[in-house]
């Protein structure tokens, strides 16, 4: 009955994270979608104040003091005009709604439409379900979180457009219909709780039958019971980790892709060549920074599950370590660094696969270079010892702390500070991979070196 008790307890567990997730998704969710929405909607608001010509719309309000004044888009020359740019406007913008202005007619108390980018005019027609914030904010412009009227649910942002002597004569109105992305967004949230109901009765059913033997050899079991228990926290504990590590490490970059590429789209007239390309290569930057996470990530996850299937081949490790140590000379060049190489000849020939050997020697001489001071060393050594082969990279700076060092391999795990740019799993890959070609890899440290060493057995 204890086993059924926490059968039940993980499905109900389950299914009310589940629950709690994808309610918080789906808000959260709202919340960005309608954050994102009005910042684009004030800049095309603010883009169009600036083009319309104040002083032309309010002689058009001036010549037409009727409703239906005009009738057709051609009929007044101060509304063709205006509205040929709310027309290119909206456009270019591929909005969903016309875009309009507004004018607070003073003798009827109402707001009152006046020009529109659709094909027909709404002339002076009484704005009645405007929502409050207009009023509040008409002479400075501003955006409208989420309101309903009878079309529908929208967000509204507006700008105001003023003449040549400072007074405001109208604002300018973008609207961008949100019931559609509530029902998808519903809609969504419905399938992935359909999908996590199966995936729980399946589980629940799958664990039932295996634990119904457990049942049985309970008090025999009890031990391994415990045991199993316990690898299941520990492995609760790393995805959670994970989650948290990987989620800190790709905010950051995506943040700033997102905020220079929003800088470029709403700002691109007014910024500079040098301004538009220093942007990009920011972007383009963040972008590869990213996609490194990624794929390390990526590349642990196989190692660990055992995906990889080595190619393995007869090579002489000293080439690649040649082409590496070349590859970083110009960096080591401008930091003052000395590269110093030991090859002990005759090396032997190694059984390896060269992709991944190639990439420990990449990470652990990256690796090098991320922590040796500016003028300082990197040493590497290969050579043969009690019929295999060694490697070790060597280089000067702050050493890891004594205490660190059982945990130089662990994933996510930073000896240092300032290293924004590492994922923390080079040395976890590092470690695998070595591990796969039934190999040694330690941490040394000797004063102010610190030393990585590999053990690889050798191809007779």
């Amino acid at each position: 009955m204890r086993f059924k008790k926490i059968l039940f307890t993980v499905i109900a567990g389950y299914l009310v994270l589940t629950v709690y997730f994808l309610v918080w998704s789906y808000y959260h969710g709202l919340a960005e979608a309608e954050k994102a929405a009005l910042m684009r909607l004030r800049g095309i608001t603010n883009a169009i104040a600036l083009q319309v010509d104040g002083d032309q719309h309010e002689r058009l309000f001036q010549k037409n003091t009727q409703k239906d004044a005009i009738t057709q888009n051609e009929q007044d020359s101060n509304y063709a005009h205006i509205q040929h740019v709310l027309e290119q406007n909206y456009t270019a913008n591929m909005l969903k709604s016309p875009t309009y202005t507004l004018v607070f007619d003073s003798l009827s108390n109402s707001y009152v439409f006046g020009v529109t980018s659709s094909i027909n005019p709404y002339f002076r027609h009484t704005y009645n379900s405007y929502p409050e914030s207009i009023m509040s904010k008409y002479n400075e412009g501003g955006t409208i979180s989420r309101y309903k009227d009878e079309f529908g649910m929208w967000l509204t942002a507006f700008s105001v457009i003023k003449n040549s002597h400072g007074k405001v004569v109208a604002l300018v109105l973008a609207d961008e219909p949100f019931d559609q992305f509530l029902a998808i967004s519903r809609a969504s949230v419905i399938k992935n709780l359909f999908v996590a109901l199966g995936v729980m009765l399946v589980l629940f059913f799958a664990l039932l039958r295996i634990l119904q033997p457990m049942l049985q050899r309970q008090r025999r079991d009890q031990e391994a019971i415990a045991r199993a228990h316990e690898q299941v926290v520990q492995l609760d504990q790393f995805r959670k980790e994970m989650i948290a590590n990987v989620s800190h490490d790709l905010r950051t970059p995506i943040a700033s892709i997102l905020g220079f590429a929003e800088t470029l789209y709403q700002k691109r007239a007014t910024l500079s060549p040098e301004d538009q390309e220093k942007y990009l290569l920011i972007v383009s930057k963040e972008a590869k920074r990213v996609n490194s996470m990624i794929s390390e990530l990526f590349d642990l996850s196989k190692l660990e599950s055992g995906q990889i299937e080595l190619k393995k081949e007869d090579f002489n490790l000293t080439e690649i370590a040649q082409d590496i140590l070349y590859s970083c000379s110009e960096q080591a060049k401008t930091r003052q660094i000395r590269l110093l190489t030991d090859f002990r000849h005759p090396i032997p020939l190694v059984s390896a696969d060269i992709y991944w050997i190639d990439r420990v020697l990449q990470n652990l001489l990256g690796n090098a270079l991320k922590y040796v001071n500016d003028r300082g060393l990197i040493k590497f050594t290969i050579f043969q010892e009690d019929q295999r082969l060694t490697i070790k990279v060597c280089n000067s700076g702050i050493p890891i702390a004594p205490e660190h060092l059982p945990y130089v391999f662990d994933r996510y795990f930073k000896a240092g500070k300032g290293n924004n740019d590492s994922t923390g799993l080079g040395l976890a890959i590092t470690k695998k991979i070595v591990e796969l070609h039934d190999g040694r890899i330690w941490a040394e440290v000797d004063e102010d070196i610190t030393t990585f060493r590999i053990s690889l057995p050798l191809k007779f």
